[in-house]
Parts: structure tokens; sequence; C-alpha cells
């Protein structure tokens, strides 16, 4: 068996990468950070483990990586490269917001094209996150971002399903993770996140189970549900004030 992961340096993806190997998955990890996927490469030394050092919001790093990849049997293609910018929509660079929608859809929109039309069965993991459910301010670029990984990934699956094909794009939407998510963010997290280990335990269980939508914990499972009741006008308020404790 055959995972390819993307940001696989740190966080959610260097979980996955070290479970996954504990399961005998055979791994290609991909990150623009090559001193750490040697680090997690030489800590794996019970499967194969294969490093790419690629931005993917660079063109033709990413399209010499696709080249690379036409010949693989991957099994499970997890789509989790991305990053998140916590600040007032008005006052942040343009820049920053069209890298970040570079990296969390277009390229994740790429790998998933690729991963559709290369892959006879398997499963292709695309990690979004709890904030697709609500408009939130002060994230309101990085949620939008999410929003779309979510139900693209959803619509794509049910198509799969309808084409009885033997393969899978399954979501994961996670609330707030012990990772480097808010250094990247440059976020100061109020909230208490879930251990990343046992967050990718879930997620893994959830794989094995083909489940089309995993949330990992019993209490973010309950805010997705709740969040289908609550006016919009008071999502709004909660999630200015939750991100605005960050």
């Amino acid at each position: 068996m055959l995972a390819l992961i993307t940001g696989a340096s740190s966080g959610i993806g260097k979980e996955l990468a070290i479970q996954l190997a504990n399961k005998n998955y055979d791994l290609i990890l991909i990150a623009r950070r090559l001193d750490r996927l040697k680090e997690i490469k030489n800590s794996l030394s019970n499967v194969s483990v294969t490093i790419k050092q690629v931005d993917l919001t660079n063109n033709n790093q990413l399209n010499d990586l696709l080249k690379y990849l036409e010949n693989k049997s991957i099994d499970l293609f997890i789509n989790n490269a991305g990053y998140g910018i916590v600040n007032e929509s008005i006052t942040t660079p343009v820049e920053n917001e069209l890298n970040m929608i570079d990296l969390n859809i277009v390229s994740l929109h790429r790998l998933t094209k690729f991963a559709l039309n290369s892959m006879k069965k398997g499963k292709i993991v695309n990690i979004s996150s709890l904030a697709a459910f609500l408009p939130s301010p002060k994230i309101a670029s990085y949620a939008a971002t999410k929003s779309y990984v979510y139900y693209y990934s959803e619509a794509i699956n049910y198509e799969l399903k309808k084409s009885k094909k033997d393969l899978s794009v399954l979501t994961v939407a996670p609330g707030p993770v012990k990772t480097e998510f808010n250094d990247v963010a440059q976020a100061n997290q109020k909230l208490k996140g879930m251990n990343v280990k046992t967050c990718v335990k879930i997620i893994i269980k959830g794989i094995d189970k083909n489940k089309s939508l995993i949330i990992p914990g019993f209490k973010m499972k309950i805010i997705y549900h709740l969040l289908k009741f609550i006016p919009k006008k008071l999502i709004l308020n909660m999630s200015y004030r939750i991100q605005s404790k960050k």
C-alpha cells in the first residue's frame, strides 16, 4: 500500500505519516522544508519513504511533481498542505490572501484532479476545517478556502458513488488542533486544541470506514450539527468573538 501526503513536514501531515507507517504504508511525503522531511524519513525505518521538496504554489514545481507521480500506484492520496491568516480582511495584504488561495484551493484542486484521473481505486482525502461550515470574521479568506475544499470534495465523492467507481473523495474537517497552524497564522490560540495524535487516529479510523465527512472529536461534531440551527447573525457574532481571542 502506498500513501501520498502533502504538507507532511509537521502537524497533521507528519503525524499521518507516522501512523500510516505503523500500518505498513509506504510513503511519498511532500513539503517545502527538506530538513524536516529528512528527519521524518530517518525515523521511519520500517517502510519505504520517498521525500519531495515542493512548493505547491510554484507552477513549475507542481508540474514536475505531477510528472513524477504519473507512474506511481497510489492507494491513499492525502491533500493536507494549507495554512490560515488571522486578521481583518481589510488590513491583510491581498498578496498574502492570494498565496493562501493558491495553496489551499488551486494546488489542492490540481492534485485532486490528477488523483481522480490516475487512480483506478483507492481514496483521496482532502483536509478542510470546521471553519468551512460558517462565515468566520477575522479568518474570512481561510474559512472560504476550506468551504471550497469541503463542497468540492463532497460533490465529487457523490459523482463517484453514482458512477460506481472504486474511488472515494473523503473530507476531513478538524476543529482546533495543537500544531504549528497558529504560528504560521500569527495567532495566539486561546481555545484548547485537540492533541494531534488523537486527531490523526480518528482521521485514519474514518478513512478505514470510508466516511465521506470525518470530524475529529465529539465536541466538534456537536458544534457541526448545532450550526445547522443557529441563526447566521448569531454565528457571525460568536465567530468574531472566538477569533478575536487569538
